[in-house]
């Protein structure tokens, strides 16, 4: 122990430990959570099992009505699926969201919805708006990851989070954030906003950049590109947050950066100073990130 520190010193840490939790929206405490999963492959699969699992403890620990999840996937199962994702080879030829959803409605009896299709294609449609209680997305590419972006920024979207997954051969970064398009859905609690993951990463924004999502046609090709089990990891460390926010009610790292290669983990942690180390800074809840004109375009 430093004696040099006074009782003063001691005091304001532990006051400025308390500033950096986040705490639940209470507002999600008291209905059914509504979940847009973008994306039923190697993530999203896995993730909505996990989805199934988490209902069923936040109704055995109280929460008065659990999840209703609706998956979005516009992909079918094809030979290198089989094997690295959840599906076998009898489903090869069938849409993914429509094969999963049955799965989990079958095995847990629930009720939840799938729509073989793009996301940004139902959310133009005419009969919808924008907005989930919980959007998550597991997609593959640049291009998929920037329009979620543009879409929960807008200002009449309703996203109360955002919890996005991504990952290339041997790493991946799992994030938790607040779309700004939200900020009047889900009114601010204790803390500040959770900056998402395009605040914190923009560069995956860049358009410039190449995609590393080219389709494979077996297997053995898949796996050249992306490790076996690196979806397994980010999936679990995804799951873990929702359980400790739902569970707990309160949130000290709402993310998490693997390399698998290393052996490695680590937190992202809810403090600003933290996010200052990856360039973002929040000024009287207006963020400012490192190409911040990048992140609005669109």
């Amino acid at each position: 122990m430093n004696a040099s520190r006074t009782a003063r010193d001691w005091s304001q840490d532990i006051e400025l430990e308390a500033l950096v939790e986040h705490l639940i929206h209470p507002k999600l405490l008291g209905h059914r959570v509504s979940v847009h999963l973008v994306g039923v492959g190697g993530n999203g699969a896995q993730m909505a099992a996990c989805l199934a699992r988490l209902d069923i403890a936040m109704r055995a620990l109280g929460h008065p009505y659990g999840l209703h999840v609706t998956a979005f996937d516009a992909d079918r199962v094809s030979e290198a699926n089989v094997g690295r994702q959840l599906y076998s080879a009898a489903d090869i030829g069938r849409h993914k969201a429509l094969v999963t959803i049955h799965r989990l409605n079958q095995f847990y009896g629930l009720d939840w919805e799938a729509h073989p299709m793009r996301y940004e294609d139902y959310v133009h449609g005419e009969r919808v708006s924008a907005g989930a209680d919980l959007l998550i997305s597991c997609v593959d590419s640049r291009s998929a990851r920037g329009l979620l972006h543009r879409i929960a920024w807008r200002e009449s979207s309703q996203y109360g989070y955002w919890l996005d997954l991504g990952n290339t051969e041997a790493t991946a970064q799992v994030v938790l954030g607040e779309p700004l398009g939200g900020a009047a859905f889900l009114p601010r609690t204790l803390g500040p906003r959770l900056p998402c993951v395009t605040e914190l990463f923009p560069e995956l924004l860049d358009d410039a950049a190449p995609e590393d999502n080219q389709p494979s046609c077996s297997v053995r090709m898949s796996l050249a590109s992306q490790g076996l089990f690196v979806n397994d990891v980010a999936v679990r460390f995804a799951a873990q947050l929702l359980y400790e926010l739902f569970s707990q009610g309160r949130l000290s790292a709402h993310g998490v950066v693997i390399n698998l290669q290393s052996k490695r983990s680590g937190p992202i942690e809810v403090d600003p100073r933290t996010w200052a180390r990856f360039g973002f800074v929040l000024q009287d809840e207006v963020p400012v990130a490192r190409d911040a004109e990048t992140l609005t375009e669109g």
